[in-house]
């Protein structure tokens, strides 16, 4: 899976949005605000990627969270961005 459009995350205040660029930005009206969890997975998702890639990347760099919490968090980002349509 992927994302369907081009984005630049980036910081504003304290919050992480992701902002489309180029031909997408008129496509996708509007930006999405997420945390840094969030912002972690929406950048590996600018390539094609699985749940399961994802998981193992985070595991790797969040060693004081469980897999098993990794995993759900993942799986529930994941569906909101396929359900609104960002993710395919």
């Amino acid at each position: 899976m992927k994302l369907k459009y081009n984005f630049i995350v980036n910081q504003v205040a304290d919050k992480m949005v992701a902002v489309p660029v180029g031909n997408d930005l008129e496509t996708f009206n509007g930006f999405i605000k997420m945390n840094d969890i969030g912002a972690y997975i929406f950048n590996m998702l600018k390539n094609d990627v699985t749940e399961d890639d994802i998981v193992a990347a985070m595991v790797k760099d969040y060693p004081d969270a469980t897999e098993a919490e990794i995993r759900e968090t993942v799986h529930d980002f994941v569906s909101q961005l396929i359900e609104k349509g960002i993710a395919e």
